[in-house]
């Protein structure tokens, strides 16, 4: 048995007292607990500085797209023509790691466009001035002619040494956002 030394000084004695083997345990214990304490609190203050640049891009990206809708001529951009999503490994759907499939502009002519009217219909509506769907019944691209207008910001966010070491082996996360909203000023 380990004996630990202790004396008394006010009464001159010394004596052997067995030493505690709990004593160990209980700062390990105690490491692992504040390793915890350090990873909670650490996490929350990631994740309050990565909701603050969310929420920064998306006031960034409306006011774009929002200045852009009201802007006297329409802006031309091109949004992607999807057909089909595609899951990514979370099993989310449109979630970032998630892929699209392009569809043929061709077949959005063909198969909705053409078809809402016929071709003496078509005649009709081509005499209109200013007539959007005839913008879109004569555009090759017709996805184009919706008036849609984008918006974009994005902000690099450092991690937390702590949630480099203990969470997430990188630098930084990208913090992005993209809003899309109507051009407005031609219908008003």
């Amino acid at each position: 048995m380990k004996c630990q030394y202790q004396s008394n000084l006010k009464s001159g004695q010394a004596h052997l007292l067995p030493m505690d083997r709990e004593g160990g345990q209980a700062i390990v214990e105690l490491m692992v607990g504040l390793v915890a304490v350090v990873v909670l609190v650490a996490g929350l203050l990631q994740v309050a500085s990565l909701s603050s640049a969310h929420t920064e891009t998306m006031v960034e990206a409306r006011r774009q797209a929002g200045e852009r809708a009201m802007l006297d001529s329409e802006s031309v951009f091109t949004p992607d023509y999807i057909r089909d999503w595609h899951e990514g490994p979370d099993t989310r759907r449109y979630t970032r790691d998630d892929t699209f499939t392009t569809a043929n502009a061709a077949d959005f002519q063909s198969t909705i466009v053409d078809k809402a009217a016929d071709a003496a219909g078509w005649t009709v509506i081509d005499t209109v001035p200013g007539n959007r769907l005839t913008r879109i019944h004569g555009s090759g691209m017709p996805q184009t002619q919706f008036g849609l207008v984008r918006g974009y910001d994005s902000k690099t966010v450092d991690l937390l040494p702590a949630i480099q070491s203990l969470v997430y082996a990188a630098d930084s996360i990208e913090v992005e956002t993209e809003v899309w909203m109507t051009w407005t000023k031609g219908i008003y």
